[in-house]
């Protein structure tokens, strides 16, 4: 862990990744395509409810990436970060028992034994490998979820190799326990209905956040007519919603590789943070309201340029900021945001250096990948960020880890 301010690599060269993300693969799959799962228009979700210090989930892949549909994560120790799979991929091509046999699993057609409706396999009830773009949240255990958290995801968008659908339908991976074995996991159905004309437009990507005191987990699409509507899926009815109030205009944002959304609890507040010509646009909403609705403009105190594609932004309760990376030209720095008193105001911007010769890895254009979708997240227990961009192929894996200031 870093000293405040500063950032430190991991990699298993260093001693502080015991492992690679492709050693953990089934081996009924290729690695090669399975690293996809971080990989390709993929989030990341933390979950501080994992054991003594929390985890990265990992999960996604989908279209024209991988139909790897297991779950990982990246588990902190004391001295190292350790990869596990947590729950098994299902076997679409066979036993899953056969370790010679590997798939080429971006390329083989799993949708035969897919179930088009809620998009989950007709072998073991588990849902494909979507691309999960910033969709997906993990419920507290004081908030109704599992021990140690409970995965839930409520859009399911570009899903399997070779498949474009999509379905509105909840599905959830409750964690009970650490040491359950990959074999044992089950993701369950959270519900049979589904949002038909109730959500509205929800053309991907797509970006969720769950408001505990509400039961709720905020849906933003991007392609709906702008702004739209708020919407969001009722943990107590089971059932999506649309409200009265004016939603988030994310529809405006930069490409398909950009926008983060969460939730500011100690304000009451949701935001919406993403590029317009490569500028960062912030908009609120108060979710301590039945239905809320898109507050006044908002003014920052300096304009910032974003390297694209971007999606590095959270909220850090530890000394109150928006934690801003990927600020074009500088990547030996972070910003902070302010959120002032009066959200009228303008919102105070400050520049916050790294260490001597430290740098933040950024959004890489030529690969179309970048700091994208909620693997840029502060984590409560290790006081830190704790991000990992990609997988590799070859050689070491890299988690950047950042400690912001006042922490």
């Amino acid at each position: 862990m870093p000293p405040a301010g500063e950032v430190v690599l991991l990699t298993q060269t260093n001693g502080r990744l015991s492992n690679r993300f492709r050693d953990i693969v089934a081996p009924y799959y290729d690695p090669f395509y399975s690293k996809k799962i971080v990989n390709d228009y993929s989030g990341a979700f933390k979950n501080p409810h994992w054991g003594t210090w929390g985890c990265t989930m990992f999960w996604g892949g989908g279209h024209a990436a991988t139909n790897d549909n297991m779950v990982a994560i990246a588990e902190y120790g004391a001295s190292s970060i350790t990869f596990r799979r947590i729950s098994d991929p299902t076997p679409w091509f066979g036993t899953g028992t056969d370790a010679t046999t590997r798939y080429r699993n971006s390329v083989d057609n799993a949708n035969a034994t897919l179930n088009m409706t809620y998009m989950e396999s007709t072998i073991d009830g588990k849902p494909g490998a979507p691309h999960s773009y910033g969709g997906g949240d993990v419920i507290a255990p004081a908030d109704g979820g599992a021990a140690c958290g409970t995965f839930l995801q409520v859009i399911a968008s570009a899903v399997n190799a070779r498949n474009d659908a999509g379905a509105v339908a909840a599905h959830e991976l409750p964690l009970d326990s650490t040491t359950t074995p990959s074999s044992a996991r089950t993701w369950r159905r959270v519900t049979d209905a589904q949002a038909n004309n109730t959500l509205g437009p929800w053309a991907a990507p797509q970006l969720t956040a769950h408001v505990p005191g509400q039961a709720r987990v905020y849906i933003v699409p991007n392609g709906m007519n702008i702004p739209g509507l708020v919407r969001w899926f009722d943990r107590t009815s089971r059932t999506w919603v649309q409200g009265t109030g004016t939603g988030f205009s994310y529809d405006e944002s930069d490409g398909w590789d950009s926008g983060i959304l969460f939730h500011v609890p100690e304000r009451g507040l949701l935001l919406c943070l993403y590029p317009v010509g490569a500028r960062l646009k912030i908009q609120w909403m108060n979710v301590t309201v039945n239905q809320p609705t898109l507050g006044t403009a908002v003014t920052l105190s300096q304009t910032l340029t974003l390297s694209m594609p971007w999606s590095a932004a959270c909220w850090c309760p530890h000394n109150n900021r928006i934690i801003v990376a990927g600020v074009s030209g500088d990547n030996a720095a972070a910003y902070e945001i302010e959120i002032p008193a009066v959200l009228s105001s303008p919102w105070p911007v400050t520049r916050a250096p790294f260490g001597p010769g430290q740098t933040f890895t950024p959004a890489d254009p030529s690969v179309g990948i970048g700091v994208t979708w909620k693997k840029f997240h502060y984590d409560e227990k290790v006081r830190a960020i704790v991000y990992m961009p990609l997988a590799a192929s070859d050689g070491d894996d890299r988690i950047w880890v950042y400690r912001p200031r006042f922490t």
